[in-house]
């Protein structure tokens, strides 16, 4: 069970303003079901789509199977499913049981997934018996013996293991009698993070906190009722669950799922589901507008295209442009989602100048090591403050009271520059900044250059331990199908560019995929310890 609540300052400040209110998700989503009871809710690629109506029903009674085991309020519920209808169903039914819910994407292996929910102390998980070439069930019976809590399990299609209730069983029994949603300002949400950290955290928001940033992007957007959104990315994933379920279902809106991304199958998906907008990493883009490209298909719907986790080359942008999709930037993170976005008047150009300017009610600023503010155009840490923003991590005050300060602050973590309409360039990571001999380098920086070679579909800069120069910069590099890159032209290619000397990466590696978060977030940790022995300029690993 969950017990985090805000603290009394930002009651005060977010009720005070109206951004607060005595509402839960689960009656926004329930107000949804009233006003549109035969719209479709939620649809998948397998071809099932599911009304209001029946989002409600399946939700019913799937909380009164949970509630039958002990499940309510404050009590987390793990949903550890791919881009399927079903996590709506059980996104739902946690919330008419005051319950928490805790997403999980499926690339999470065993043990992650006995890591969190040791730590949430789960009280149930939602696993698909098989997907892709991973047997859930045969996870589930490997961890059953570090696990500290005995969770009811809950299995979506067949597994080689006979583990749980299977789903559809579990929606064969009486619904609900009488919900039971949770105060506005409990915790609703529990998300880990697995971005440039090793140890995952859990990252609480709570109903008030999730609302109001879905409410101050969909506002800002003006995306309402009418919209269709098309969510590749996984929603059982910060972005994915909280812009694609939650902000689909709170406006009563409609989701069309992907589970298995491919470029040319999510075009035809948008086609045929006449999506309005979607959100995805730049490799997401890119595989949509090379698909477009080669097709001939268009989206005439699509108005946005979102897009956030890594840069968005300037060429790719344009690409897309002239095929009528419309690039804009997203910026924030699990802790705060999101802070940053492209407005809808901004110009073309500010979707690779820019990483978004601040949501209504958001603040953002840049500051030095101090702590103090810096002028416009300083680069700093970026910290952002509002309604929007997590109340701690589980279990851990001390990492909370390090990312988030006695005046309601969020340290990320990122170096950007801050300028005018609060708009935010991301320069790259604090851990980012590689110090060679006593010079910094910006790993952003030479990462933007390289996206400019025409065999570079994505890059990662690193610093490697040197016992003479501290570090030492290595670039990871996956190259376009059928191009590669050798280590004397990329240095040419970076001096061209105007690059300093001192700057230019002593390695190179090429590899066929870089380690990512869900999202499409690189991560670099992973690198530095793949690559820290590594010897040698031009390595293909």
């Amino acid at each position: 069970m969950i017990h985090l609540q805000p603290p009394l300052a930002a009651r005060e400040r977010y009720y005070q303003a109206g951004y607060w209110q005595d509402q839960s998700l689960g009656q926004l989503i329930a107000a949804s079901v009233a006003v549109h009871p035969d719209k479709t809710a939620v649809a998948d690629a397998s071809g099932h789509h599911i009304s209001y109506r029946e989002l409600e029903d399946k939700a019913a009674r799937f909380a009164g199977f949970l509630k039958a085991r002990g499940v309510g309020l404050g009590d987390v519920v793990t949903m550890h499913l791919p881009n399927w209808w079903q996590t709506a169903v059980v996104t739902f039914a946690a919330f008419k049981l005051g319950a928490v819910i805790n997403p999980l994407p499926p690339t999470y292996g065993w043990k992650d997934l006995a890591f969190i929910m040791n730590k949430s102390h789960a009280k149930a998980v939602i696993v698909p018996g098989r997907f892709r070439s991973v047997d859930y069930t045969e996870h589930l019976l490997r961890i059953a013996p570090e696990l500290t809590v005995l969770p009811t399990i809950v299995v979506i299609g067949d597994g080689n293991a006979k583990i749980g209730t299977n789903f559809d069983e579990a929606l064969c029994g009486s619904p609900l009698a009488q919900d039971h949603y949770a105060a506005a300002d409990d915790a609703a949400l529990l998300l880990f993070t697995s971005g440039s950290e090793s140890k995952p955290k859990g990252v609480v928001h709570t109903h008030n906190t999730a609302i109001y940033g879905e409410r101050a992007l969909s506002g800002t957007l003006a995306l309402n009722d009418r919209d269709v959104c098309f969510m590749a990315s996984p929603v059982t994933h910060t972005s994915g669950f909280m812009h694609g379920i939650l902000m689909t279902l709170m406006t009563g809106a409609s989701v069309s799922l992907l589970d298995i991304f491919k470029g040319d199958t999510a075009v035809d998906q948008m086609i045929a589901s006449r999506a309005t907008w979607t959100m995805g990493a730049t490799p997401f883009l890119s595989d949509v507008v090379d698909s477009m490209e080669k097709s001939g298909k268009r989206l005439p719907d699509l108005r946005y295209f979102l897009c956030g986790g890594a840069p968005i080359p300037e060429v790719l942008v344009r690409r897309a442009h002239t095929l009528g999709v419309r690039v804009m930037s997203i910026y924030g993170s699990t802790e705060s989602p999101p802070h940053t976005v492209t407005w809808p008047a901004d110009p073309i150009e500010a979707a690779w100048q820019f990483d978004g300017r601040a949501l209504p009610g958001v603040e953002v600023c840049a500051v030095d090591e101090n702590g103090q503010a810096l002028p416009p155009g300083q680069q700093g840490e970026q910290w952002s403050r509002g309604p929007h923003a997590f109340i701690g991590y589980l279990g851990e005050p001390e990492l909370t009271a390090k990312a988030l300060d006695a005046e309601g602050w969020y340290h990320s973590g990122d170096l950007a520059k801050v300028g005018p309409q609060s708009s935010v360039r991301i320069v790259g990571r604090i851990k980012d900044m590689i110090i060679r001999g006593g010079q910094n380098i910006s790993a952003r920086e030479i990462e933007d250059i390289l996206l400019e070679h025409p065999a570079c579909q994505s890059v990662a800069v690193i610093g490697l331990p040197d016992g003479r120069l501290g570090e030492l910069g290595c670039a990871v590099v996956v190259c376009h199908p059928g191009k590669t890159l050798v280590f004397d032209e990329m240095k040419q290619f970076l001096i061209q560019r105007g690059v300093a000397r001192f700057k230019l990466p002593e390695y190179l590696v090429l590899r066929d995929a870089l380690p990512a978060t869900p999202s499409g977030k690189i991560q670099k940790f992973k690198l530095r310890e793949e690559l820290k022995t590594l010897n040698g300029t031009n390595t293909h690993v």
